[in-house]
């Protein structure tokens, strides 16, 4: 892969912007090969990540204030501060409330002196946006997933809509940091190919990371969809502690712990879907496991039951797309009032509830937040039900535990894998500081 480092305005800073300086095996991997720098080469670098990272963390922080929380000097402060306002990376705001003697200048992170482009492919949507280095979404295309594309086709379409994107949101491509993918699993995230989604029954073995890369010239991450969309979620809320359940076409969790977005041995944690949640439920002829979480909760099998309770004829279940328009049908007919779609959803709601209660209960975690694709769609049905319906599955007592909705919305995904794309290019990295 090639290394953006000769492009400005980040290279003339010093910032780490080397896909190759990634070298942690529980991180995702941009690209090229795995190379760590020297102490006294990379220490300036490191240093600028990390004041760049506490005002992205803290917008307003003063000078005084990063001297405090980063340990260093004064001078080295300022000296960082000032490389950081000339490459437009951060600026200098006003002074809050007036206070004796010489106020302080809150920085802030200046959003257009970077940008990352987020990309999620869901089998029935396809989203791709422009995010700031501020975090907020400068531009962004909502497009039906082609059904009948190959992975080709999908790649030469996606490299067309950034390329859409970019002209549309006015940006200069020489600040664009790359391109962030946030895909179903499995997938290899090291290599960056995506191996045998269940969703994506063309998609194996494909090189989505290279073949976007070969088609836009842009460093490229790759990751899980539900992984994007925890960390997309964790980087809008207050919270350090939380499950996340993702719904979309198919059903993930994500834990989030002391701040950090859990991944597993192989980056693929969060396959949910069998956990078993009625062992009553009704036998819906489809793949999945019948009684499991997936079956209580995903598109494909919420329209069976609907077909099944006589509400619409049966889709071709093959066509995400038609899948998805009937979903839609099932979940309007409830708000509407019809009392088969309201009660499919109300059991819906309960069973996964009792999926997120077992989670709870071996994870020891707070909160759980819940966002994707389908679930502004479901939202209005499941949140009543939800809090109140896992309190009963918990083992211990939790006055404080909450169930709540994302605070990112159906962009969670793409949003996920921009932040992502950021965080590698410019947080710290301790790794670049090891001798080799």
């Amino acid at each position: 892969m090639v290394s953006p480092t000769t492009r400005k305005p980040f290279h003339s800073i010093g910032l780490t912007t080397c896909p190759s300086a990634v070298s942690a095996p529980d991180r995702p991997i941009v690209g090229g090969d795995m190379l760590r720098g020297s102490n006294l080469l990379s220490l300036g670098n490191y240093n600028q990540a990390v004041i760049l990272d506490l005002i992205r963390r803290k917008p307003g922080t003063s000078r005084a204030d990063l001297q405090r929380r980063s340990g260093l000097a004064s001078q080295t402060i300022s000296n960082i501060a000032r490389r950081l306002i000339d490459a437009e990376m951060i600026r200098e705001s006003e002074p809050g409330d007036a206070v004796r003697g010489r106020p302080s200048i809150p920085l802030v992170v200046n959003g257009g002196g970077g940008f990352a482009v987020g990309v999620h492919i869901d089998p029935a949507h396809l989203t791709i946006l422009l995010l700031d280095i501020a975090g907020e979404v400068r531009h962004r295309l909502h497009l039906r997933t082609p059904q009948a594309t190959n992975p080709g086709e999908m790649t030469a379409l996606i490299a067309v809509s950034i390329g859409r994107l970019v002209r549309e949101a006015g940006i200069d491509r020489d600040r664009l940091l790359g391109v962030g993918i946030a895909v179903p699993g499995p997938l290899d995230v090291r290599t960056g190919v995506v191996l045998d989604p269940p969703q994506l029954p063309k998609w194996r073995d494909v090189r989505l990371r290279a073949d976007l890369h070969d088609a836009t010239g842009l460093p490229v991450l790759l990751d899980k969809d539900v992984t994007a969309s925890a960390t997309a979620e964790l980087r809008k809320s207050a919270d350090s502690d939380f499950l996340f359940l993702y719904l979309g076409s198919g059903v993930g969790a994500s834990v989030v712990t002391q701040g950090q977005v859990l991944r597993g041995a192989s980056n693929n944690i969060g396959e949910i879907g069998d956990i078993l949640v009625d062992p009553t439920a009704e036998d819906l002829h489809w793949s999945g496991r019948r009684g499991g979480l997936a079956a209580a909760c995903v598109p494909e099998a919420l329209v069976i039951q609907a077909v099944q309770a006589g509400l619409m004829v049966l889709p071709d279940l093959t066509d995400y797309l038609a899948t998805d328009d009937a979903f839609t049908t099932l979940t309007e007919l409830a708000a509407g009032g019809d009392a088969k779609a309201s009660f499919i959803l109300d059991r819906a709601a309960r069973r996964v509830a009792v999926g997120i209660g077992v989670l709870v209960n071996f994870l020891d975690v707070p909160r759980v937040v819940l966002g994707g694709p389908t679930w502004n769609r479901l939202s209005a049905a499941f949140l009543p039900v939800l809090e109140d319906a896992v309190r009963r599955e918990l083992v211990v007592s939790r006055e404080a535990f909450s169930v709540v909705a994302s605070t990112v919305g159906e962009l969670i995904a793409a949003q996920g894998a921009a932040d992502l794309v950021i965080d590698h290019f410019l947080a710290p990295h301790a790794s670049v500081l090891v001798i080799d």
